[in-house]
């Protein structure tokens, strides 16, 4: 998992940014948070993040030299600026300085992820081959990596039925004779995942895979891979792969 920190001096927005981000579905857990620099650097040092998302004005302490100050420390943090339109020539400028990426607020749901994904995984230093990227960015625990049958059957029916629009926990648990609760603690136990996420990762694999034939339509992957809603499939697949599905198919992970 990697370790995030949130530093805002509004409270209301770091409990947004905490509450309303997919954090297990991209492999993130929140481990601190701050209201402004002076306080961040603190809990910096004692939860020693991967990745610090912080707002650039704050009181005490701002985002500039909060930032210059971790990286000093801890030199391979990742940073993302949040910041408003009018601070944007700002946080250009603080990426030149080494910040790793900035948003403008507000920002549209599944923009964090995807800035988050492609952060962590498309970034320039990542010399990895496009296969081995797919791979990091979504990675799912195979059959054969599993010890318990009854999460293997799972991944089975998953793997059988990840297209059907009507897929439920309740259906999978009831084509194995166990409850829904006993199948979910035993899959989060062995994959480190839940099943729906792990339906959704599956799903959106997949995705990829049909994407890289130009001549098939977003909408016609969409419906393959079982979802009816077009926007909430390639808010999805933005999410995880941090691109949308035309520009994936367009473009691969470049």
């Amino acid at each position: 998992m990697t370790k995030v920190m949130i530093v805002d001096d509004e409270k209301y927005v770091r409990m947004g940014i905490k509450g309303d981000t997919d954090w297990a579905l991209i492999g993130c857990e929140v481990v601190g948070e701050a209201s402004n620099g002076k306080e961040a650097l603190e809990v910096a040092g004692q939860v020693q993040p991967d990745l610090v998302i912080s707002d650039i004005r704050m009181p005490q302490m701002d985002g500039i030299e909060f930032t210059e100050k971790l990286l000093e420390r801890f030199p391979d943090t990742k940073v993302i600026f949040l910041t408003a339109y009018s601070e944007f020539e700002y946080a250009r400028q603080a990426v030149r300085l080494g910040v790793s990426d900035y948003l403008l607020k507000p920002f549209q749901d599944g923009e964090l992820e995807a800035a988050i994904q492609r952060l962590l995984h498309l970034h320039p230093e990542n010399s990895a081959s496009a296969k081995d990227l797919e791979e990091e960015l979504i990675p799912l625990k195979k059959k054969n990596e599993i010890q318990n049958r009854y999460v293997q059957t799972a991944i089975e029916y998953i793997e059988k039925h990840f297209a059907d629009t009507d897929f439920s926990v309740g259906k999978l648990a009831e084509s194995m004779s166990v409850s829904e609760g006993h199948i979910s603690r035993l899959f989060k136990s062995e994959t480190d995942t839940s099943i729906g996420n792990y339906l959704t990762k599956y799903r959106i694999k997949k995705a990829m895979d049909y994407l890289k034939d130009i001549n098939v339509k977003v909408y016609e992957v969409a419906e393959r891979v079982g979802y009816q809603d077009i926007a909430y499939f390639s808010n999805t697949f933005k999410k995880l792969v941090g691109k949308s599905p035309s520009d994936y198919q367009s473009k691969g992970l470049e």
